[in-house]
């Protein structure tokens, strides 16, 4: 028995957001890699039948190519989902850090969790920030990458999310209500966290323009 995958040369995501250099940082990049994880999600959420729940979305199981095209792996977790199922009651699977909270308080499983790990891996992508930075310990434990984006926001700090590198080339606008997006995706009151299809409108409209 053989399993057979394609070679894709660029490495995993986590390697890429740790290890990238200056000229990596552009928005055009950070949006595409955006865009292609949420239309993945979107595609196992809202086109598959029956619909697939990944529960373990991170940066080690996003892959890239040698065009920086982002693609899913590892779906050693999922969880398929009837169409008429809102949710799963299961034993808690994923990562920590980027589990949903009501996953882990509930055993309760939805699309949402999904969506709250993407969040926790967009934040990344902006920041260069791990889920559980070691620069977060003098907050005090339980402290993540979600806490401190929105402790940020709240004091009008905006700006001190991004790497080094992107909030300088901007567009400002744009990558702050990429942040805002990245934020909502991990509210813990479930009606108010987006959808995958959500998330991929809104990304589509912050589009950077075509290179002239």
């Amino acid at each position: 028995m053989f399993l057979v995958y394609n070679y894709l040369p660029g490495g995993n995501l986590e390697k890429f957001i740790h290890e990238r250099s200056n000229r990596n940082v552009h928005w055009r990049i950070v949006h595409k890699i955006a865009l292609d994880i949420a239309q993945a999600l979107s595609y196992l959420h809202d086109c598959c039948v029956p619909r697939v729940l990944h529960r373990d979305i991170k940066p080690s199981n996003i892959l890239l190519d040698n065009n920086l095209n982002a693609y899913l792996s590892d779906f050693g977790l999922a969880r398929l989902l009837e169409v008429s199922e809102t949710h799963a009651t299961t034993d808690v699977h994923g990562t920590f850090g980027y589990v949903a909270p009501e996953y882990a308080a509930t055993c309760r499983v939805s699309d949402k969790a999904d969506v709250y790990s993407y969040g926790v891996v967009f934040l990344e992508l902006l920041s260069g920030k791990k889920s559980l930075d070691p620069s977060f310990s003098s907050y005090g434990n339980g402290f993540n990458i979600v806490s401190w984006a929105c402790m940020l926001v709240r004091e009008g700090r905006e700006h001190e999310v991004f790497i080094p590198g992107l909030w300088e080339t901007g567009p400002r606008e744009d990558l702050v209500e990429s942040l805002h997006l990245a934020i909502m995706c991990t509210i813990e009151l479930l009606s108010a966290r987006p959808s995958m299809k959500q998330v991929v409108k809104r990304l589509k409209q912050l589009q950077p323009p075509p290179l002239s």
